[in-house]
């Protein structure tokens, strides 16, 4: 059998050492034979720096100093990377076992797939499943009017997609994930594994919690930048009927 690609994954850490070992032994502990595995810390000041010099053994590269940013250092971390697949990880989050296999198998059998993402977990701080988010298989424009219609930590693509389209826009504080993922959904192929491959963490401290203003303003600046229209009320009735529909033929033919 061919190789299975060379992943890289890329984790941005600032002052979440509470949870920063669960990410780190989530993606360590698959044992996925060829990982590249990047963490980058922007100067933590809690337990951190310490958790990951522990591990620095077992990673490709790591350091500690200041950055602009989380986008900065994700792009940061895949300008220094060497893989052909490319994901991020947030130092809170978390990939499910077995992700990693799943991920390098579908794209070595796959080769004109640019992006693979699948369904998604929550945990609370503890590490206990508390929801889980299914997205559209066919995603449309009206999809990415509302938000974004995948997940960040259980979405995967080809380094060669990413340039294509000119990485991460390191200026963007919330909304990088988005963009990045509409611009290459734009010009490539994605598709959906019908699989969890990672699990969001919710708690008091995430982003989301605490800017979500900023979020909003990000994606409207967002909808304007590439002309993308809210659906209204009917048609956001027919996006939802539309994706039930679609989670109703995969639960029947996409086991």
């Amino acid at each position: 059998m061919r190789e299975l690609p060379r992943i890289t994954v890329v984790t941005p850490s600032f002052n979440q050492g509470e949870f920063l070992e669960a990410t780190l032994r989530s993606v360590l502990d698959q044992n996925y034979p060829n990982l590249e595995y990047l963490v980058l810390d922007g100067g933590s000041t809690d337990d951190s720096p310490a958790i990951i010099e522990r591990y620095a053994p077992r990673l490709t590269y790591s350091h500690t100093r200041r950055d602009n940013g989380q986008a900065d250092a994700i792009a940061t971390g895949f300008e220094m990377s060497t893989g052909e697949i490319l994901c991020w990880l947030n130092s809170d989050d978390v990939l499910l076992p077995g992700a990693l296999g799943k991920v390098g198998e579908y794209f070595r059998d796959h080769p004109r797939v640019d992006v693979v993402y699948s369904n998604r977990i929550v945990v609370d701080r503890d590490g206990h499943e508390i929801g889980r988010h299914y997205w559209p298989r066919v995603l449309m424009r009206g999809h990415w009017a509302l938000g974004q219609p995948l997940a960040q930590e259980c979405t995967f693509w080809r380094r060669a997609i990413y340039e294509k389209v000119g990485g991460i826009d390191r200026s963007r504080f919330f909304i990088m994930d988005y963009d990045l993922f509409f611009r290459m959904w734009r010009a490539g192929r994605f598709r959906k594994l019908n699989t969890f491959l990672g699990a969001i963490r919710q708690h008091e401290e995430t982003k989301n919690a605490r800017h979500r203003d900023v979020w909003q303003r990000e994606l409207a600046e967002a909808r304007a930048k590439y002309g993308l229209r809210l659906p209204g009320y009917f048609g956001v009735r027919l996006l939802n009927r539309g994706d039930a529909l679609q989670r109703r033929i995969e639960e029947l033919f996409f086991k």
